[in-house]
């Protein structure tokens, strides 16, 4: 049998927590934050990061790497 390495995209939500004068400015700033796999127990900040806690979708583009 054949080994095969595939790649595929996947869709994550991924949520974060700001203090701001209004949404522009929110929005502004989480722009600057960091993207990290999160869960109960792993330390992640949401106040400092975009936590990632699950995928919510099936791989789409599969190919051979």
């Amino acid at each position: 049998m054949k080994k095969f390495y595939l790649s595929s995209a996947v869709t994550v939500s991924a949520y974060t927590e700001v203090e701001a004068n209004s949404l522009e400015e929110a929005i502004s700033i989480s722009e600057d934050r960091e993207v990290v796999i999160g869960g109960i127990g792993s330390g992640t900040e949401p106040s400092e990061n975009w936590v990632i806690d699950d995928a919510d979708c099936s791989p789409v583009n599969i190919h051979e790497t």
